[in-house]
Formats: structure tokens, sequence, C-alpha cells
């Protein structure tokens, strides 16, 4: 009894903590149907000269990304979600260019302007500074 009195404490400290800590983003499941249905659809690159890229927003919370700029192709994939006064898309998978390693990223905000989503870049790259905005996704 007395080896487990210190373990019982321990956790109850350790389930303390994790109530007191801050709640998840909140998912595509947990978002009405027509905040989701609004969101999904393909979407086109517009403003960013010389660059090509399109968006998929899933009603699964699925994505899919693709990103052309000059001979650099990037295409990623992975999980969206609601995330502040936009949408963050989670990397599960990704193609770059092993020579560039910097062009990887893990995550991206979107900022919605109506129907657009203004991207904050992940990486710092010619005219592109991360976290800077530049260009706006909009629906196709």
């Amino acid at each position: 009894m007395r080896r487990t009195a210190p373990l019982l404490a321990i956790a109850l400290l350790v389930g303390a903590g994790a109530a007191n800590s801050a709640p998840p983003s909140p998912s595509i499941a947990d978002a009405p149907a027509a905040e989701v249905a609004a969101l999904a659809g393909s979407y086109h690159l517009e403003g960013v000269m010389e660059t090509g890229s399109d968006l998929l927003l899933r009603a699964d919370g699925t994505f899919e990304w693709a990103f052309t700029y000059g001979a650099l192709d990037l295409l990623a994939k992975g999980r969206w979600q609601r995330e502040g006064d936009g949408i963050a898309l989670q990397v599960e998978d990704m193609a770059y260019p092993p020579q560039m390693p910097d062009t990887k990223f893990a995550r991206m905000h979107l900022r919605r302007d109506g129907d657009d989503l203004v991207p904050s870049w992940p990486w710092d790259m010619d005219d592109f500074r991360k976290g800077a905005e530049r260009g706006a996704y909009t629906r196709e």
C-alpha cells in the first residue's frame, strides 16, 4: 500500500494538469455541416506571378495541395481544420525536391477573407517570406 500511494499521488497530479491544459483545436467533426460545406471545395492561387497552386479541401477534413514555382514542384496531403480566423493545413505526406529540404513544411495557416483563403507562407524563398501573406486561394 505504501508503494502505491506515491504513484497514486503522481497520477492525480498528472490528471489534474491534463484537465487544466488548453482545449484541442476544433476539428471538422465539431464544425457545423454548413460551415464545412462552405469551406470544402477546389481553390486556385491568384495574385502571385509565375506561381501555380491548387488546393482541394474535402468535407471529410482531408486536403491535397499542389504548388509550382519555376522549376520547383511541391505536393502535400493531410488534414485540415478550423483555426482562429481561418483554417490550418496539417501535412501528413509531402513530396519536395531532396536538394531543397527547406521547402518541406508541417503546417500552413490560411486566413479567411470572404470566400478566399489567404496563405501565410511556411518558408522563405525569393519573394515568399515565412509568415507573410501573399496571394489568395479563390474557389474554382
